[in-house]
């Protein structure tokens, strides 16, 4: 089915929906770390990286990352726009908070978080927003935190019907250099982006000083 909805809140809306119709699905796709290989070592690095503090987890799906990071020790609040997810996640991990989100207009206060981690959740969000969202995880990072977000490596955005569930939803790709570029203009002290061994995707991760 082809979905035209383009604008931030109309995709927003959408992505609501679908990950609450299938959170099913979607729970049992994304279950384990097995299922995406190195993706422990890109949360142990991240993790490690962090000045100490809590954590959030933007983004949280079914409470997978969540439950990883508690595991190391670490305070985390898990955030998501859909109200499935956030159950998931609650029954999953015996987290800090379960907060509904959006992206775009986090609810916060500045310089709460030692760390964002935002796993395959902005390239939700139409790229012409995505400094949006760059830019409030930065004002809710505490001065030394950091952000680590990954992509599914490309440059062009649409919907459609992606590895997990059988329906479209709205994929943002984008290349590391743009990612970089992008999170330093919104203020970021310094950007880079690792590789990952899960086939085009990357990690970009930001610090705020």
């Amino acid at each position: 089915m082809h979905l035209n909805p383009r604008s931030a809140a109309q995709i927003a809306r959408v992505t609501r929906s679908t990950y609450n119709e299938y959170a099913d699905e979607f729970a049992r796709a994304t279950k384990t770390l097995d299922q995406f290989p190195g993706l422990d070592l890109e949360l142990d690095r991240f993790a490690a990286e962090l000045p100490g503090g809590p954590v959030l987890d933007l983004g949280c799906g079914a409470g997978r990352d969540t439950e990883y990071l508690l595991g190391k020790g670490l305070v985390v609040i898990s955030g998501d726009i859909s109200e499935r997810m956030l159950e998931m996640s609650r029954s999953r991990c015996a987290t800090a908070g379960i907060v509904q989100l959006n992206l775009l207009d986090l609810p916060f206060r500045d310089a709460v978080f030692a760390g964002v981690w935002a796993c395959a959740s902005v390239l939700h969000v139409p790229r012409r927003d995505h400094r949006r969202s760059f830019s409030e995880m930065k004002r809710v990072l505490r001065p030394g935190g950091t952000a680590a977000i990954s992509f599914q490596a490309g440059d062009h955005e649409d919907w459609k019907t992606g590895r997990r569930l059988p329906c479209e939803r709205w994929f943002s790709l984008r290349t590391s250099e743009s990612v970089e570029a992008d999170l330093l203009a919104v203020g970021f002290a310094s950007a880079s982006s690792a590789h990952s061994s899960r086939d085009d995707w990357f990690v970009a991760e930001a610090l705020k000083s």
